[in-house]
């Protein structure tokens, strides 16, 4: 897993790459500072996942519901009514990480489609600027997603190498690794969405902004439409 998270966060720097605030490899996990690391802090750990994943489920919502047609809209908003709906957390969860993959397959086939891109061209200034907002906050959740992998996987193993902290956190490292598993399961999709996206923006004449490092804030989009 841990190869092909490195994969993956080189391909999100590669889908970075010729954009405004592009991050190098000082960036990657033990090549340079790490995103808030706090090891053997699984609570540390969990608030930064829970926020990085929010973080990209937000975003790709909004770029979702920026490309999407009516009827996926629709369907989609079906989906989030029976998330609503859902006490158990667990199946919250699984539906919540459901739907963002859904959303963000949508988006990397609408953001190809030919149709959708002479549309954009005539996209408005508040429509690019919520676009614009969506996609930086969206790569940065991405980005801070690819470093949280390798730090939670290598937060497990040194609570498990210490035989007492394996019994006092084993709660813990059930959710540090369900969080792991969550994250790395988004990944690849968040690679596709960045490098669709930044063809469709290119179109729009929309400037391609990315983070330069994980612990950059996310950007407001409370005025966004």
């Amino acid at each position: 897993m841990l190869k092909r998270t490195i994969y993956l966060i080189l391909a999100i720097g590669f889908a970075f790459a010729g954009t405004a605030g592009a991050w190098g490899l000082s960036s990657l996990p033990g090549l340079g500072t790490s995103y808030g690391a706090s090891y053997g802090d699984p609570d540390g750990f969990l608030l930064r996942a829970k926020n990085a994943e929010a973080l990209i489920d937000k975003s790709a919502d909004s770029l979702f519901k920026a490309v999407a047609s009516k009827e996926e809209q629709a369907k989609m908003e079906e989906m989030q009514k029976k998330l609503n709906e859902i006490t158990d957390d667990k199946e919250k969860n699984a539906l919540r990480q459901q739907i963002t993959e859904s959303e963000m397959a949508t988006i990397e086939k609408r953001a190809k489609d030919q149709e959708l891109q002479e549309e954009a061209k005539k996209w408005d200034v508040n429509k690019k600027k919520m676009v614009a907002t969506a996609f930086y906050n969206f790569s940065l959740g991405a980005l801070q997603a690819g470093l949280l992998v390798p730090e939670g996987t290598s937060l497990v193993n040194s609570l498990k190498g210490n035989p007492a902290n394996a019994v006092r956190f084993a709660i813990k490292i059930v959710s540090v690794l369900e969080a792991v598993k969550t994250i790395n399961g988004i990944l690849g999709g968040t690679v596709n969405v960045i490098s669709a996206m930044k063809p469709l923006m290119a179109t729009a004449d929309i400037e391609v902004k990315t983070p330069s490092s994980a612990a950059e804030k996310p950007k407001d989009a409370s005025g966004d439409i």
